[in-house]
């Protein structure tokens, strides 16, 4: 079983457990508030539509019944909840770049 973090909606606002996100289906369904068809839905329409090679947004974890659940990285969250239209993937998407803009406190370095 991998180390992963999560993405939470607690106290009327998301929070990150960690940087290392990686969430299952169910779980990206209960932080939208809509349910895991739905997503299974968007994850299916974005292989076909947008192309994506979902090698490089998702990873498999062994489960302890020999089964493997299939978890998805930051990155295809991020995806996933232009697809959804509730006011939690509203809020989520107004979070992220909240989150991306805010500045910071010291110089960033920048490599070429």
């Amino acid at each position: 079983m991998m180390k992963r973090d999560l993405i939470v909606f607690e106290h009327e606002r998301f929070e990150l457990t960690g940087y290392d996100v990686w969430m299952t289906a169910g779980e990206i369904a209960s932080l939208f508030g809509v349910t895991i068809m739905k997503v299974r839905g968007i994850l299916s329409r974005m292989r076909k539509d947008l192309m994506v090679n979902m090698d490089f947004l998702c990873n498999y974890e062994q489960l302890e019944n020999g089964y493997k659940d299939e978890l998805f990285n930051l990155e295809c969250i991020i995806a996933i909840s232009y697809y959804i239209h509730t006011g939690l993937s509203v809020e989520f998407r107004h979070w992220i770049c909240d989150r991306v803009t805010r500045r910071r406190e010291r110089a960033m370095i920048v490599y070429f």
